[in-house]
């Protein structure tokens, strides 16, 4: 029973702070601690809007193609192992950065600056996606979420939470909503660091970034597609 005391405690906390976190995360494009955050010597993240710079990175290769600077086969080879290790699950912040390094130093000073000359905006990102015909969650706690089918099951369920569903919220719940409310600060923060831990929610391991990791997320699969094209040129 304690076990489901706890969990039920951590879900409340995912519908309340999702639904109260979203001012902290529109202060920046990008993590504001930097000892998590990748930073590129090239690649800028500090104007109006900006991706992210695995999100400028990803999106830009994709674009060089319309360009003369687009990536060889060569180097097509070399890229292709490191955008699926993206893809297939690396998610200490270590790790990735180390991953975005190697993807630097694997595309020239050209192609760089070239990508850093885009200037890439979550405009950018959501024209790219409609001309995919993709739909494209909003980044950085801002913006109108797009289509049902674009939620997570966490936002699903804080969007739902917040329309009531139609239903009162059961006696239990109800309970455990009030002792939430109840808590210190200092309690609050420590249900908000378990649930970011679990993967719970956005922004923790298992979503770190929030609505920015999902944008990255539906760039991986045009972008490994490209490269595996182009590898075997």
């Amino acid at each position: 029973m304690r076990y489901w005391h706890v969990v039920l405690i951590l879900a409340l906390a995912v519908t309340v702070l999702v639904g109260c976190g979203g001012e902290e995360d529109t202060s920046a494009p990008a993590d504001a601690d930097d000892s998590e955050t990748y930073a590129s010597a090239v690649l800028d993240t500090s104007y109006p809007d900006a991706l992210d710079v695995r999100s400028q990175l990803a999106l830009g290769t994709i674009q060089l193609e319309e360009a003369e600077n687009g990536v060889t086969p060569e180097q097509a080879t070399a890229l292709l192992p490191l955008w699926q290790a993206l893809q297939g699950g690396v998610t200490a912040q270590a790790e990735v950065n180390a991953v975005l390094k190697q993807i630097e130093g694997t595309m020239t000073s050209e192609q760089l600056a070239a990508v850093a000359a885009m200037r890439l905006t979550q405009d950018d990102l959501r024209a790219w996606a409609q001309s995919q015909g993709l739909g494209v969650p909003p980044g950085g706690g801002a913006g109108q979420m797009g289509g049902g089918q674009e939620l997570s099951p966490e936002e699903r369920a804080t969007r739902q939470a917040e329309r009531g569903g139609g239903q009162e919220p059961s006696p239990e719940m109800a309970t455990r909503r009030a002792e939430f409310e109840s808590m210190s600060e200092e309690e609050r923060e420590a249900v908000r660091a378990t649930a970011e831990a679990g993967g719970m929610l956005p922004g923790g391991a298992g979503g770190r970034a929030g609505g920015g990791s999902r944008q990255f997320t539906i760039l991986l699969d045009p972008l490994i597609e490209l490269l595996t094209q182009r590898a075997a040129e």
